[in-house]
C-alpha cells in the first residue's frame, strides 16, 4: 500500500493513537496532503442474507486484518485503507463516508467485525464486487437524495470525534463540513451565487467561535444550511428561535460583518 494513500486519512482521524499508527506505517518522506474527507442511521436496508453469506463476510473481513493485531474483531487503519481501495472507493470523496456508514465504522481508520458483517448482510452484498456496485450506486444516488445525505451527515459526527469524547474538535469539524457541503456529489452544496455560506461559516468559527462542536450544533448546522439555501435573507431566524447560540451569533455576524448591518440597526444609530 502506498504511504501517501495512508496519509490521506490522517487529517480526519480524531483518535491520537490511530493517527499515530497511520503516520507510522507511511514513509517519513511523504508529504502529508490535506485531504477533504468525509451518512448516520442504522445502515442500508436490504433483504436478509443467508447463513453462508455471513461466513463469506467473516472471511472477507479477516482478509483485511493486520498480522499480529491484538483484537481479532477489529481491522485497523492500514487494513481499512486497503479495503476501501479494493472496493474502488475514493478515500478523499464523500463516498468513503457512505461506505464507512454501511459497515458502521466506530472511528475513522477502523472497522469492526460486527459492523462489517451485519452491514453487508443487511445490504445482501457478500462479495467485494457486490459491495463495489452498492457503493457506486450510493454515489450515483447521493446528489438527489437529501435523506441519504442526512444519514451520512449525522453518522459523520460519530467518526469525527475522539473516542470517549462528546464533541468534535473544531478543526476536524471544519474539515468534514468542507467535504460534506462542498463535494460535487453532495445533496446540500452550501453556497449560492450571492453568498459563499460555507466560506463565511468557516471564517466565523475560526475567528469568533473557537470551541468544539457538540452533537446538537452539528445537527442544527445542517438544518440551518438547508434553510439558508432557500432563504438567503435568513428571515426564518428571529431572536425567539431555538437555534444554538453559535448560529444566533453567526446570523448577527453575517448581518454586521458581511452585509453592513441590518436596516433597523442603521436607523437606530442614525436616530
Amino acid at each position: 500500500m502506498r504511504g501517501n494513500d495512508l496519509l490521506k486519512l490522517v487529517p480526519f482521524v480524531a483518535d491520537p493513537e490511530t493517527k499515530l499508527k497511520l503516520q507510522s506505517v507511511a514513509p517519513e518522506n511523504v508529504a502529508k496532503p490535506w485531504a477533504r474527507f468525509y451518512y448516520g442511521g442504522g445502515g442500508i436496508g436490504g433483504s436478509t442474507a443467508s447463513p453462508a453469506s455471513k461466513t463469506t463476510l467473516n472471511k472477507l473481513f479477516d482478509k483485511y486484518r493486520e498480522a499480529g493485531a491484538a483484537d481479532a474483531d477489529i481491522v485497523g487503519a492500514e487494513g481499512t485503507m486497503k479495503y476501501l481501495q479494493d472496493a474502488d472507493v475514493d478515500v478523499e470523496g464523500l463516498e468513503s463516508l457512505a461506505a464507512l456508514e454501511v459497515v458502521q465504522a466506530p472511528t475513522m481508520g477502523e472497522m469492526s467485525r460486527e459492523g462489517f458483517v451485519n452491514g453487508w448482510q443487511d445490504s445482501s452484498c457478500d462479495t467485494i464486487d457486490k459491495q463495489k456496485a452498492f457503493i457506486k450506486n450510493l454515489k450515483r444516488e447521493l446528489p438527489g437524495n437529501k435523506d441519504l445525505f442526512t444519514r451520512i451527515y449525522k453518522y459523520t459526527f460519530t467518526i469525527a470525534k475522539t473516542s470517549g469524547q462528546k464533541a468534535v474538535a473544531l478543526d476536524a469539524a471544519i474539515a468534514y463540513w468542507e467535504l460534506l457541503f462542498d463535494s460535487p456529489v453532495s445533496a446540500v452544496r452550501w453556497t449560492s451565487p450571492s453568498t459563499p455560506w460555507l466560506t463565511w461559516w468557516t471564517e466565523f468559527l475560526t475567528s469568533s467561535w473557537k470551541k468544539s462542536v457538540n452533537k446538537d450544533m452539528w445537527n442544527e448546522t445542517l438544518k440551518f444550511a438547508q434553510l439558508t439555501l432557500s432563504d438567503e435573507a435568513m428571515s426564518f431566524w428571529n431572536e425567539e428561535s431555538s437555534w444554538p447560540s453559535v448560529i444566533d451569533e453567526f446570523v448577527e455576524w453575517v448581518k454586521n460583518e458581511k452585509r453592513g448591518g441590518s436596516k433597523e440597526e442603521v436607523m437606530e444609530e442614525d436616530y
